[in-house]
């Protein structure tokens, strides 16, 4: 399906709701950090990785709905996403064991592989500054902002070992 044939038959799914399609922007619960795995990355990467990866997906897009630069793709610390943030659709950037998560849960992917090396500061400090103000604008709760490999179910070592997990949960609890 291309993208403006399911961008049609979602809206006009979502306007057959009536009033009930005031849910749809209004829906998310969680933030999951991820890292990219890769030293290199832009939203036309992360696009054709996205392709490859998930050849039934009928969004084309990325599969988060926010993405951190590291210098290499995009400027350090920039925030970028595509039209998968911009309509507020799903995303897809956890397992099917938590469907929930890519169905209510904003997904942030920052460039680079923490596994490897320690998040730029430049760059956590654009990922802290987004998710603070996604938790306001959304109303979500510290506690329902993880690390990817932190959500139950999920098996994986995102956003890597390098990556500051308990310093950057405090920081998001401060006001």
């Amino acid at each position: 399906m291309n993208r403006r044939k399911f961008l049609t038959t979602s809206l006009v799914s979502v306007a057959a709701l009536g009033s009930a399609g005031w849910y749809w922007g209004e829906r998310w619960k969680y933030i999951v950090v991820h890292h990219s795995a890769g030293g290199f990355g832009n939203i036309a990467f992360l696009q054709q990785v996205h392709r490859e990866r998930q050849v039934r997906d009928p969004v084309d897009a990325i599969p988060y709905h926010y993405v951190i630069g590291n210098g290499n793709g995009m400027a350090m610390g920039e925030v970028a996403s595509d039209w998968r943030q911009e309509y507020g659709i799903w995303g897809a950037h956890v397992s099917g064991r938590n469907s929930d998560r890519n169905m209510r849960g904003i997904g942030i992917c920052l460039i680079g592989n923490f596994e490897q090396h320690a998040v730029p500061q430049k760059q956590y400090d654009a990922l802290v500054g987004l998710t603070k103000a996604l938790m306001k604008r959304y109303r979500i709760a510290a506690d329902h902002v993880d690390g990817h490999g932190h959500v139950d179910g999920e098996q994986t070592k995102c956003p890597g070992k390098h990556f500051p997990m308990e310093r950057f949960r405090k920081e998001i609890a401060q006001a």
